[in-house]
């Protein structure tokens, strides 16, 4: 008996992950936790491409001189998910979303790979966000000076709250410091990660913010939503439920 391989594979979910690592596999487990299935077969098809070597940290890119563009390595990483049949690639990681960076990924792709889709992580959060005016945004140094979010959240539609320099240089310890940075401990969460990424969320609610943005995929492994007294978005858990809307929306789990 011949199986119709190329039916039951004619949509693939790809996501360039590795920037983080863990911040990918968060991302495909969003991806699976809003699909509606009750065995295994009844499950969208996802390609993850982990490869951190070849993309150097968004970050320090965007906020230092003369370094090599991260949009090389997405698009390579792009690249094989097209070789591999994906039809899309989403981008876990915030920062890389930044102009610099994404503007040049993306015309590589257009360039080199006929038919393949770019979905904007934080486009698909801007759309989300509309219920809401006065935000707060956590995220990384680079996010904050390339003021990506900036680019995305018109100011027409939204007010954006933002630590101040301290509390932005916190958030960063956060995220990067290798005795408790989410990146060194993703498997393992250390309390003064998430006491420093908590009591800048609770600074920006102080502030007046109806949500808060958590601009950096490493953010969501720190702290939960139920913990706070405002809404806390996450817009990989945003762009994974775009993701299974473009595929198969009657897989799509609602969201009470």
């Amino acid at each position: 008996m011949v199986n119709n391989f190329e039916a039951k594979l004619s949509s693939i979910i790809g996501v360039i992950g590795g920037v983080g690592p863990f911040a990918g596999l968060d991302f495909v487990q969003k991806i699976f936790m809003n699909t509606k299935a009750t065995k295994d077969q009844e499950h969208l098809n996802c390609i993850l491409v982990s490869c951190s070597a070849i993309v150097p940290d968004r970050s320090s890119f965007l906020t230092e001189e003369n370094l090599e563009n991260p949009a090389y390595g997405l698009f390579e990483s792009a690249r094989r998910l097209f070789l591999a049949g994906a039809n899309n690639a989403i981008i876990a990681c915030n920062t890389a979303h930044a102009d610099r960076i994404f503007s040049v990924y993306s015309k590589m792709v257009k360039e080199n790979l006929p038919g393949f889709k770019i979905v904007n992580l934080l486009e698909t959060c801007a759309e989300y966000s509309k219920k809401f005016k006065r935000l707060g945004l956590l995220g990384t140094m680079g996010t904050h000076k390339s003021r990506v979010y900036h680019e995305y959240f018109k100011k027409e539609y939204f007010v954006l709250l933002e630590p101040d320099e301290k509390g932005k240089e916190n958030v960063q310890k956060a995220i990067f410091n290798k005795d408790y940075g989410i990146k060194a401990h993703s498997y393992d969460i250390k309390p003064q990660a998430t006491d420093l990424v908590s009591r800048e969320i609770e600074k920006l609610v102080e502030k007046g913010a109806e949500a808060v943005i958590l601009g950096c995929t490493e953010l969501p492994l720190a702290v939960k939503s139920e913990n706070f007294t405002v809404p806390l978005i996450d817009p990989a858990f945003i762009a994974a439920r775009k993701l299974i809307e473009m595929a198969a929306p009657e897989k799509l789990v609602e969201v009470k």
